[in-house]
C-alpha cells in the first residue's frame, strides 16, 4: 500500500526528511500483520506431604514460584501459540505437550516440544507460562531453558538449573543450590545456604544474609551484604565483583586478584599488598567479624561501602 503525505511548502529543510520517515513509519505499520494468539489453560492441584520433591522441567518457559501456607501444590499451566495465521497457531499450540502429575514422593511438571513427522518447521512463537504456588516449606527442583524464572517467600531445599534467562530471587531461604549459564541472577533478601555456579552470568545479590559460596567466570558480581551474612567465598575469573557493605568494619576480608586490581577505599590503602602478578587485600576490624574472602583473576575486585558509591 502505498503512503501519501502532503506537504504545504515551503517548508523548512531539517523537517523534509522527518516527514518522509514518519511517511515510511506509517507504512511499515500498515504492512505488519498482527498476531493471533492461541493459549491452552491447564490448572491442576495436588495434596503436598511433607518429603515430597517438588520437580519441574520446563523449555522456553517464564515460570513464577510463590511459596504459601496451604499443603497443596497449584499449578496454572498456559501454553502459548502466536501466529499471524490464527489457523497455524491453533494447529502448533498443540505441538506442546505437558505433565502434571503426582508419582509417589514426586509431583513432576514438565512442558516439550513435540512436533508431528511431516509437519515441517515451526512456524509460529511457542511459549509456555507456568504460575506455581507450593507450601514455604516443599522441596523444589527446577530446570528451565529460554525462559525467566521468578520465586518468592520459599525456604527449603530447592535446585535450580537455568540458561538463557534471568532468575529473580525475592525472600527465599533454606538451602538453594544455582546453576547458571548465560542467565542472570538477582537476588533480595535473600537468607540461605547459598551457592551459585555460573558462566556469563550477570549476578546482584541484595541485602544477603547466611552462608554463601560463589563460582563466577566471565560475568559480573554485585554484592550488597546485610548484617546477617555469616560466610560469603567467591571464586571467579574474568569476573568483576563489586562488594558493598554498610559499613566496612562489620566484616573481615581476605582478598587476592591475579592479573587484575583491588580497589578499596582511601583509608584502607596500606591494607593492599602486591607480590608478582598478585595483589591482595586483608583488613580485620576489631571484633569477631564474619570474612568475605574474594578470589579473582583476570577481573577487577571493588570494596566500597553503599555511602561512598551513592557520593560518587
Amino acid at each position: 500500500m502505498n503512503t501519501k503525505v502532503w506537504v504545504r511548502w515551503p517548508l523548512p529543510l531539517q523537517w523534509v526528511g522527518l516527514v518522509i520517515g514518519l511517511g515510511l513509519l506509517v507504512g511499515e505499520a500498515r504492512a505488519q500483520p498482527t498476531l493471533q494468539v492461541v493459549t491452552k489453560v491447564i490448572e491442576k492441584e495436588f495434596p503436598y506431604s511433607a518429603g515430597q520433591r517438588v520437580r519441574l522441567a520446563a523449555d522456553k518457559a517464564d515460570i513464577t514460584i510463590h511459596g504459601w501456607s496451604r499443603p497443596l501444590v497449584s499449578v496454572r499451566l498456559r501454553l502459548i501459540a502466536k501466529h499471524a495465521d490464527r489457523a497455524v497457531a491453533e494447529r502448533e499450540v498443540s505441538y506442546q505437550q505437558y505433565t502434571l502429575a503426582s508419582t509417589g514422593n514426586d509431583i513432576d511438571l514438565s512442558n516439550r516440544f513435540v512436533v508431528p513427522r511431516g509437519a515441517g518447521q515451526v512456524q509460529s512463537q511457542l511459549k509456555a507460562v507456568y504460575e506455581i504456588s507450593i507450601p514455604t516449606g516443599a522441596l523444589l527442583t527446577l530446570k528451565n531453558a529460554f525462559g525467566d524464572v521468578r520465586i518468592s517467600s520459599l525456604t527449603s531445599d530447592t535446585n535450580l538449573t537455568f540458561e538463557f534467562g534471568k532468575l529473580t530471587l525475592d525472600e527465599v531461604g533454606g538451602k538453594l543450590t544455582i546453576k547458571s549459564s548465560y542467565g542472570d541472577i538477582e537476588g533480595r533478601d535473600v537468607k540461605a545456604v547459598l551457592a551459585i555456579n555460573a558462566e556469563k552470568a550477570d549476578i546482584v545479590l541484595r541485602e544477603l544474609t547466611g552462608s554463601t559460596r560463589i563460582r563466577s567466570r566471565y560475568g559480573k558480581l554485585t554484592v550488597l551484604p546485610a548484617s546477617g551474612l555469616t560466610t560469603l567465598v567467591v571464586e571467579a575469573a574474568r569476573t568483576d565483583v563489586l562488594i558493598t557493605p554498610r559499613r566496612l568494619a562489620d566484616f573481615q576480608y581476605d582478598v587476592v586478584t591475579s592479573f587484575s586490581e583491588i580497589r578499596v577505599p582511601d583509608a584502607l590503602q596500606n591494607e593492599l599488598g602486591k607480590l608478582g602478578s598478585k595483589q591482595t587485600f586483608t583488613y580485620q576490624p576489631p571484633g569477631h567479624k564474619p570474612e568475605i574472602q574474594v578470589e579473582n583473576s583476570y577481573g577487577t575486585v571493588t570494596i566500597q561501602t553503599i555511602t561512598s558509591l551513592v557520593d560518587r
